[in-house]
């Protein structure tokens, strides 16, 4: 280190680094603490630097081979080390294992790509790269499973892979795919095509108008150890994967395991996640119609996806069923934490009414936000699966019929009158500890509460508390 400018460092201090801050009195050195726990990885990098240039150092291949044995057998040194003398290198003229042939080929020699699978490369598109198509198919029948995480396919771009692709499911490599079908961009029949092979899940979200989901990723995942990964902004199209200035980084798990990792956890989130639906390839309709609604601005048909409560939130449910047929309470306090599904809950208590009474039953929902109130519009929906249930009374949108309304505190107050005189059946009233200590909006509930329905089927009210 020749000389140290101002800025940031995570240099380990060594003699050279301590001399020159010696020499340097006046500047302003900042030092920080190397945790236990990361020392291993921290000295492992630093050593790996020195030992590279004192390697570069020695010209002869046998001496720079002793030297390498001479430090492995210093490590075994260390307290129950003896098992790192396994490690030291042996003189070969072919010193790289690079396959242990299947049996599935008859000769050695299995496809690989051109870029190392043990250190990581960047992708320019520029001529002197190889095209992101050639490594992916590269890297696919060597591949023990494969996980892809793109904003959306295009036919052009699966045919490219379709030769790789059918390798794997010929072998049974199970493949795991999320996409969108985010502003209509996606081909139908692509995702068809991919989900309607045996080894192959396809999980989609169906939100046309906005997605999360930006992230461009393939991993190979190999019980050998050399797993690989590319990351970046290559769509599965031609364009893309071909001729494109397309960024994209390739990660190997031996120099970067780390992120690899990260990979492996991430995909696992999104996998599991609410958002991302599982695709039958035997019935498309659901993502023609969300790509053509995209496409043309057409009205999309509803969609609706099996909800079902959690074991918590059926105890709550039949905690609720409960006190209403055998102790007949029918003014219930539901009090739970944030995050825990209290919309939902609302939903199918209301659901078990609402069928009870032959679906003829009168719903006013209350809540202080706004967002909660539009929440709970669609969560309702997709547990009645009506598409059209309930309207909001809140900010910018007004209601009409007044039969299923959900509404906010201030619109309550404001239309306090017409909303009594509608004579509603079931009241669900949530929000925050701090909302029911105001005397004030206990005073309202106690009389949206108090309005006789005016005819036999029994009134209904449940609070849903946070509990912060």
């Amino acid at each position: 280190m020749a000389d140290l400018p101002d800025g940031l460092y995570e240099s380990i201090l060594d003699e050279d680094l301590r001399d020159l801050l010696k020499d340097r009195p006046e500047l302003r050195s900042v030092f920080g603490k190397i945790e236990a726990d990361e020392e291993p990885a921290r000295y492992a990098a630093f050593l790996a630097r020195v030992l590279e240039k004192a390697l570069h150092l020695e010209a002869n291949s046998a001496a720079r081979l002793s030297l390498c044995n001479a430090i492995v057998e210093r490590l075994a040194n260390v307290s129950d080390g003896n098992h790192l003398l396994a490690h030291r290198l042996v003189p070969a003229e072919k010193a790289v294992l690079l396959e242990i042939t299947p049996s599935r080929y008859l000769h050695t020699g299995m496809p690989r790509p051109e870029t190392p699978l043990s250190e990581s490369s960047l992708f320019t598109g520029s001529p002197s790269d190889p095209q992101l198509v050639h490594e992916l198919l590269q890297e696919m029948p060597s591949a023990d499973g494969v996980d892809i995480l793109v904003s959306f396919i295009k036919w052009s771009g699966l045919r490219l892979l379709m030769p790789g692709l059918e390798e794997l499911s010929g072998r049974g490599v199970p493949v795991r795919v999320i996409t969108t079908s985010y502003m209509g961009a996606s081909d139908a029949e692509a995702i068809e095509w991919l989900a309607s092979l045996p080894n192959v899940t396809v999980r989609i979200s169906y939100d046309t108008d906005r997605t999360r989901l930006h992230a461009k990723a393939y991993h190979f995942h190999r019980r050998t150890g050399f797993s690989t990964a590319y990351i970046g902004s290559a769509n599965m199209s031609q364009a893309a994967m071909t001729s494109g200035l397309e960024w994209n980084l390739k990660v190997t798990a031996q120099d970067l395991p780390h992120i690899v990792d990260k990979f492996v956890a991430e995909f696992e989130t999104y996998w599991n996640s609410r958002e991302f639906m599982p695709f039958n390839a035997a019935e498309p309709e659901a993502l023609r119609e969300a790509i053509r609604h995209a496409r043309t601005g057409a009205a999309i048909a509803p969609v609706f996806f099996d909800i079902r409560p959690h074991a918590f939130q059926e105890r709550i449910l039949d905690a609720l069923e409960a006190e209403r047929t055998v102790h007949s309470q029918r003014r219930n306090l539901v009090v739970a934490a944030t995050g825990t599904g209290k919309t939902v809950v609302a939903a199918f208590d209301f659901k078990r009414f609402f069928e009870a009474q032959g679906r003829n039953a009168k719903l006013l929902f209350v809540a202080h936000r706004r967002e909660i109130l539009e929440q709970a519009v669609g969560t309702f929906r997709a547990v009645l699966r009506i598409s059209d249930f309930g309207e909001l009374l809140v900010g910018p949108y007004t209601a009409g019929r007044l039969d299923h309304l959900f509404c906010s505190v201030d619109m309550v107050q404001v239309f306090l009158a017409k909303i009594c005189q509608n004579k509603f059946t079931f009241y669900f009233f949530i929000s925050t500890n701090l909302f029911f200590s105001s005397s004030t909006n206990l005073k309202r509930i106690k009389l949206l509460i108090s309005i006789r329905a005016g005819h036999s089927c029994p009134r209904m009210a449940c609070v849903l508390r946070f509990r912060l």
